[in-house]
């Protein structure tokens, strides 16, 4: 049985979503007889043969404009059928974490992985009506810690396999069936491979994006057969947006997830507005409430995560100055789909909330300043810095970070800080260098005892780079 706040969220969520969805059903019917009368004239337009270049004013309204005949334009026949094409990839991937426990002297925890892998993504039919797209990943990763002995490990991953169906067949409607790579707006929500069913919907200025699935429903790891999710986990999400200036976009979401096996489930609902213009001001606001059940607690939160990015144009190298801030409180809990990844006008994607500590944002407070410039027309640098500080104090391994530590006096709700040097270089279309170099340096409260001289923490640091060639 619903208790009255569990009402109360639900309808909150429903209400985020049925509010715009009204305005849309409103905006549907007379859209779509403006299609059916602009179809109509250009058809006897084309049978009357009207010399001229055919346009669409503001208002949706079909103009012909007089070219004199000699500089009309051809008409663009339809994109020719690919039975199928083929596209491959090379990357090698490093990553160092060194003093990973955050330990003062002896048994600190360091780890080192590198990971080539070949990326073979396969499409069929493309730009017919029904369509299909394959894409298989060999990877060999060899992962150490400390003084143990590496792991090695060979996939073969079966990142994406689906069918896809044309908007030729439902009007202003892309559908995808299988198992597709699913991600949104600063990776806030998703980054994950799903097995299932996608439908996005696309009228004017308003797109719906509506998925029902799971994560490994089928085997992930063609190599191994553990790797097909033992514990289902059904996932339903609806995304609305609408445009409203260029790149501008504002909209709602809502994310259900429900575990079968022991009946835990979670929702999350949002509001959220994206402006990624490459010109002059961008900014992200993110308003976002979570319901935890599980079988003994209920956890709601919420979070805010806002901030802008400008770009002066006229100076040399173009810098971009950032200034954000994130709060997510105590029993806040993210969707767990999600990866955190986003870049700040560069083209080099890192963890928006640092790359050493990389917390979910969960039990924190966290501001964010930032620089970069672009180098040269093929590479860009960015220096941000973060500033972490708990919501209420508490034992930092409750806390979902990279990192964890020996001591933890919890004198102080102030954590620490990190900054991150991120830089990206694509010297020609099919190659790409990235490099990220990370520190987060703790506080005073990670120490043995309140002594000056007592043992302390030491910073911890993390690189990361990714060469990618692709044929």
């Amino acid at each position: 049985m619903l208790t009255q706040c569990d009402r109360f969220t639900h309808a909150m969520g429903l209400g985020l979503l049925l509010t715009p969805l009204f305005s849309l059903a409103d905006e549907v019917p007379g859209r779509w007889f403006k299609e059916r009368e602009k179809n109509a004239l250009l058809a006897a337009i084309i049978e009357q043969d009207i010399p001229g270049l055919l346009q669409l004013d503001s208002h949706d309204q079909i103009e012909i404009v007089d070219t004199h005949n000699d500089t009309k334009r051809p008409t663009q026949g339809p994109k020719p059928v690919k039975v199928i094409s083929i596209n491959l990839r090379a990357k090698m991937e490093l990553y160092n974490l060194r003093n990973k426990k955050l330990r003062h002297g002896d048994k600190r925890e360091n780890e080192l992985a590198q990971e080539p892998s070949l990326r073979m993504n396969v499409g069929v039919m493309e730009n017919n009506p029904i369509y299909g797209r394959a894409e298989i990943e060999w990877q060999r990763k060899t992962k150490r810690k400390s003084a143990a002995q590496p792991e090695r490990q060979t996939k073969l991953e079966l990142n994406q396999a689906y069918v896809g169906l044309a908007e030729n067949i439902i009007p202003y409607t892309h559908f995808r069936l299988g198992r597709w790579l699913y991600r949104d707006e600063r990776e806030w929500l998703f980054d994950e491979n799903l097995d299932g069913i996608v439908a996005q919907s696309k009228l004017g200025d308003w797109h719906l994006e509506a998925l029902g699935g799971r994560v490994n429903y089928w085997q992930k790891d063609l190599l191994d057969r553990s790797t097909r999710s033992t514990e289902p986990v059904n996932i339903g999400s609806l995304i609305l947006r609408k445009k409203i200036a260029n790149k501008w976009q504002m909209g709602a979401y809502t994310v259900a997830q429900y575990h079968g096996d022991n009946y835990d489930r979670q929702l999350n609902i949002g509001l959220r507005s994206h402006n990624p213009a490459k010109k002059g001001l961008q900014h992200w606001v993110e308003l976002g409430m979570s319901e935890k059940h599980q079988s003994d607690s209920d956890k709601r939160g919420y979070a805010v995560d806002l901030g802008g990015t400008y770009r002066f144009e006229d100076r040399a190298l173009q810098p971009r100055v950032t200034l954000g801030y994130a709060f997510g409180s105590q029993d806040y809990r993210q969707t767990g789909l999600h990866s955190n990844e986003a870049t700040l006008g560069g083209s080099t994607k890192f963890k928006i909330y640092g790359e050493t500590l990389n917390p979910d944002l969960t039990n924190l407070h966290i501001f964010t300043a930032s620089l970069g410039m672009e180098l040269s027309q093929q590479a860009t640098l960015d220096v941000v810095y973060h500033r972490y500080h708990q919501a209420r104090l508490s034992d930092f391994a409750n806390n979902q970070t990279a990192l964890s530590s020996k001591y933890d006096r919890q004198n102080t709700r102030y954590l620490g800080s990190g900054v991150d040097m991120v830089l990206g270089w694509k010297p020609t279309d099919n190659t790409k260098v990235e490099a990220i170099v990370g520190m987060f340096s703790p506080s005073k409260r990670f120490a043995s005892a309140s002594s000056p001289h007592s043992p302390r923490s030491e910073k911890a640091y993390s690189i990361g780079l990714e060469a990618e060639i692709r044929f």
